[in-house]
């Protein structure tokens, strides 16, 4: 089989086959492959624009692999863009976002316990803190059951330059939008800093929230994401973001 390395990250390393991605997990356990299936088939059967789920197997040597349909694109967002092209796709990235988020997401995992497990994980928070953030939200959880990606930015949406699509559907769950636009918001205020405000003034408008209500998750959100693979200049900046709000 001749397999073309196409991406890697920390767990996985995505190659394709003909016209078949196939993501490669690594030392993961297979309930990881099986539940990324689910989510991406969910959407996918919810009509959205999303690769197909071909298969999930486990490999000789114990590893899963995730078969899905290659899609031929570009992300959404590339180097050398002016401000116009920039501008137009944040337009196009909150369009797709509110679409996902018109989907009912009943039977995928609930948001506010993952975002309750990430923030308990956490080990760069002492324990009050930790304790404050759960109150928190706790509290502001409105049993929304809304579809939300989990990890909605221009790098999970390919353009094969006819059609956008959504890929990376492992931390989709049902929840409030909200939650959502605040985690594209921080990764764009992380890596995109001159958009962040853009894309908020845009998410806002096209959805009809509030901007304040969107960043009131932005400490929540930002413990979550200390889990992550982040460097320690990264991880100082989420900090600040608890502590500041």
């Amino acid at each position: 089989m001749n397999l073309e390395k196409i991406g890697e990250g920390k767990t996985a390393t995505i190659v394709r086959s003909g016209e078949t991605a196939i993501k490669l997990f690594i030392n993961t356990p297979s309930f990881v492959a099986e539940h990324e299936a689910s989510c991406q088939q969910f959407a996918y059967d919810a009509g959205l624009p999303v690769p197909a789920v071909l298969d999930v197997r486990m490999l000789d040597h114990g590893n899963m692999a995730l078969h899905m349909q290659y899609i031929d694109g570009k992300p959404l967002i590339v180097p050398g863009m002016d401000k116009d092209e920039r501008r137009y796709a944040i337009h196009t990235l909150v369009k797709l976002q509110c679409m996902v988020h018109r989907v009912n997401g009943q039977g995928l995992p609930n948001q506010t316990d993952l975002l309750a497990q990430k923030i308990r994980r956490v080990t760069f928070l002492d324990v009050a803190m930790k304790a404050n953030l759960l109150d928190r939200l706790m509290r502001a959880d409105t049993g929304s059951q809304n579809l939300c990606h989990g990890d909605f930015h221009p790098q999970n949406i390919l353009f094969d330059g006819k059609k956008h699509w959504i890929i990376d559907w492992v931390d989709a769950t049902a929840g409030n939008p909200l939650v959502d636009a605040c985690r594209t918001y921080l990764i764009f205020k992380q890596y995109m800093l001159r958009s962040s405000g853009i894309y908020l003034q845009m998410f806002c408008k096209e959805s009809g929230a509030n901007k304040e209500d969107v960043l009131a998750w932005l400490p929540m959100i930002a413990a979550a994401r200390l889990n992550e693979n982040l460097n320690n200049k990264e991880r100082a900046k989420l900090i600040e973001f608890i502590i500041s709000r």
